[in-house]
């Protein structure tokens, strides 16, 4: 069915916890809005994990450059040069991803999900291929030093 808002609930605590134990950064959620397909979205990475098992679905964590030379800088990661640079901050958008969702995963107890590895997508504008299973719903955070987002399409 429809995804409901204990999912949603879920991946907000569970991001609220990581940016905390991670970054000592408080994540204040703003409104959940659904996404519409010709969406602007205006950031530079986005980390993609897919959820398979008694649910399917795809949860994305999106960020800007800027918020993540923050966050590398925030766990102590110097960067040598740019492809550097670049490996580090996929590094670290895949592990942001498979931390929130193998969090929120397993508060939400009653469903057996699995996660697939992250999938690292860049770009100004970089256009994700959502599956047609749900509407993609945008969960905004703000944190002292930027905002990132997390969409969701699941289907439970």
């Amino acid at each position: 069915g429809f995804m409901d808002t204990s999912v949603a609930k879920a991946f907000i605590s569970s991001a609220q916890t990581t940016f905390r134990d991670m970054f000592d950064m408080a994540a204040e959620p703003q409104a959940p809005s659904a996404m519409t397909p010709d969406d602007d979205h205006g950031w530079d990475i986005t980390g993609l994990v897919g959820l398979a098992g008694q649910g399917q679905g795809v949860v994305a964590i999106r960020l800007t450059h800027e918020l993540l030379g923050k966050l590398l800088v925030g766990s102590g990661v110097v960067a040598s040069g740019d492809a550097e640079r670049r490996e580090l901050e996929g590094g670290l958008v895949g592990e942001l991803c498979n931390i929130i969702a193998g969090h929120a995963t397993s508060a939400l107890s009653t469903v057996n999900l699995e996660i697939a590895p992250p999938v690292i997508v860049r770009g100004p504008n970089h256009k994700i291929g959502w599956p047609a299973i749900a509407p993609v719903i945008r969960l905004p955070f703000v944190l002292p030093s930027g905002r990132f987002e997390l969409d969701l399409c699941i289907r439970l």
